[in-house]
């Protein structure tokens, strides 16, 4: 599939959604249902929408019921913010309040015709979203050149280690710290190439709940001893970017691969896990420089 129809496959089952929750917004709008409606996996949806739409799905059904909410009260003053709330597709009146307290900096019940477009803060912002586009090549950081190559991985024998608050350090590197000490009493680290990966999508989950697996490939013959966890990394194929730099630049890999490779690819990502595979297993900078794959599972995109 070349690139034009690739592109057009994601925007059309992208604006499919945008569409569908347009006409359902006073339902329940539920991640899963409308990753459905959009034919991508529920796991990768969220980051494929947001790379779209410049928003979060949450963010974005917020705004458009808030929307729906405002000219409700202008068009019909006499309703009182419960029954705004409830035809706006907010659960209860206190929910709506506080969104558009959030938003728009006052209480519902002091909104006026026409006080939106008096804030020109908001009114720029509303301005600035002039419509829905998935990155350029081009719109990386200045000397990235990120580079995608597609291969297929065997199924790997893996010790790891869960942890779960993943983004906080100390727990992180604690974690790390066990599964390294695990590999160098059965010779295996350093050399072992390590890995990390989440059944959880980092955009959704908080960061108290993330879980992040901390990995080791094993060789074959490795018994499974010790206090760890074994597991294994299945045969997948995976699109993966090579990544040098500190965390800040593989941030901008993972948003890279899902805003502008992605969508002209001719795949779409299956709903698996990430991995995250490290060329470097020699810890001694204190991994304050990272050399890693950012790997995504794939498939055809279907038409």
């Amino acid at each position: 599939m070349d690139e034009r129809r690739s592109l057009q496959v994601y925007e059309q089952r992208l604006n499919e959604v945008l569409d569908y929750i347009e006409r359902n917004y006073d339902q329940p709008l539920m991640l899963a249902h409308i990753s459905d409606v959009a034919q991508f996996s529920p796991f990768h949806f969220h980051r494929l929408f947001t790379a779209y739409v410049g928003e979060t799905p949450h963010v974005f059904v917020r705004r458009l019921r808030l929307q729906k909410a405002m000219a409700l009260m202008e068009r019909r003053p006499q309703k009182n913010l419960s029954e705004v709330a409830v035809e706006s597709g907010f659960a209860q009146s206190s929910d709506f309040s506080r969104a558009f307290r959030e938003v728009y900096g006052y209480p519902p019940s002091k909104h006026t015709k026409g006080r939106v477009s008096e804030d020109s803060k908001i009114r720029q912002e509303m301005l600035a979203n002039k419509g829905y586009h998935f990155r350029g090549p081009n719109d990386s950081a200045e000397g990235d050149n990120f580079q995608v190559r597609i291969e297929e991985l065997p199924a790997q024998r893996i010790a790891f280690v869960r942890v779960i608050g993943g983004y906080q350090p100390d727990r992180l590197m604690a974690a790390l710290e066990r599964l390294l000490t695990w590999g160098r009493k059965r010779g295996i680290y350093p050399g072992a190439t390590l890995a990390s990966s989440s059944p959880d999508n980092p955009d959704i989950v908080p960061t108290s709940r993330y879980r992040i697996d901390l990995c080791m490939i094993l060789p074959e013959a490795t018994r499974e001893t010790g206090r760890i966890s074994f597991g294994v990394l299945p045969a997948m194929r995976y699109a993966m970017v090579h990544c040098l730099g500190d965390i800040h630049k593989v941030d901008r890999a993972w948003k890279f691969m899902f805003s502008s490779w992605l969508p002209k690819s001719g795949y779409e990502p299956l709903d698996a896990p990430y991995v995250e595979l490290f060329r470097n297993s020699d810890d001694s900078d204190g991994w304050s420089t990272l050399d890693l794959d950012c790997c995504v599972p794939i498939r055809p995109l279907s038409t």
